[in-house]
């Protein structure tokens, strides 16, 4: 069977060969099209979905669903090729989406596919667009956009990521509360190091980075609320790998089904 190459796409590639063009290439707009990036002027991003509400939802069958699912626009150009569910991570877990740097407009849009055109192509109807924000994103930086709030709001909070390399033999980790129950402070307890390692974690709020040794065996990393000593929720079996850098974030709600509270292991290096 032979595999057929959009010509287009060779052309474009012996072009930038010969031209001597940035090879950092990120999947940007609606069409798929993959475009050239100057990795000199661009910054990158991570989004999760977080919103633990089930409205607003997807209303067009076949595709009706609980809750949004959407797309992330980044002035104006569509970043995910595919929509963003409860739970999910863009790009995955262990990467950043390269983009142009500068004062951006994310907008949040709740993606109803027709499947009458090209799929992944949300089609606009009243209310789609769920939230936006702008902020500015500084070259070279790293940076986190949690979709999220209280229900039924949707908001998107950045965060800006310093991901400075933890030493040899070590690894870092850090908490997120995101969970869509705004007055509990959250604390993070190590099983193996039998002591809460990161403090008074507020609503919508990531600490900072703690540099700690490798555990001998797995750790269980345990959520509790401020000033309680009973287990909220928990990460089970956690195995850092040395030099990496980690997110432990608690997202859902009280009493929401599907969605209740529970952890979530971001890679971040």
């Amino acid at each position: 069977m032979k595999k057929i190459i959009n010509p287009i796409l060779i052309f474009a590639i012996t072009i930038c060969s010969m031209a001597g063009c940035d090879k950092n290439v990120n999947l940007i707009d609606e069409n798929n099209k993959w475009v050239y990036l100057d990795s000199s002027n661009s910054a990158n991003i991570k989004v999760m979905q977080v919103f633990a509400g089930n409205t607003p939802q997807v209303p067009t069958a076949p595709n009706a669903t609980t809750g949004p699912q959407v797309f992330i626009y980044a002035n104006g150009k569509k970043l995910n090729g595919t929509v963003l569910s409860y739970g999910g991570v863009f790009p995955i877990s262990n990467v950043y989406s390269n983009i142009p740097a500068g004062t951006t407009k994310f907008e949040i849009i709740n993606g109803r596919m027709n499947l009458s055109v090209v799929p992944n192509v949300p089609s606009y109807m009243a209310g789609d667009t769920l939230a936006t924000v702008t902020t500015n994103l500084e070259k070279g930086k790293y940076y986190s956009l949690y979709i999220g709030d209280s229900v039924p709001t949707v908001r998107v909070t950045a965060k800006e990521d310093v991901l400075a390399a933890p030493e040899y033999q070590m690894y870092k980790i850090r908490a997120a509360n995101f969970l869509m129950n705004p007055f509990d402070t959250l604390t993070l307890f190590s099983a193996r190091q039998n002591a809460e390692i990161i403090s008074n974690i507020t609503h919508k709020n990531v600490s900072d980075w703690v540099q700690l040794p490798l555990p001998i065996v797995a750790d269980t990393l345990i959520f509790r609320k401020k000033g309680t000593t009973t287990a909220y929720i928990q990460f089970n079996t956690f195995s850092p790998v040395g030099l990496r850098m980690y997110t432990l974030m608690a997202r859902g709600k009280t009493g929401v089904t599907a969605k209740t509270p529970a952890t979530q292991l971001i890679t971040n290096r």
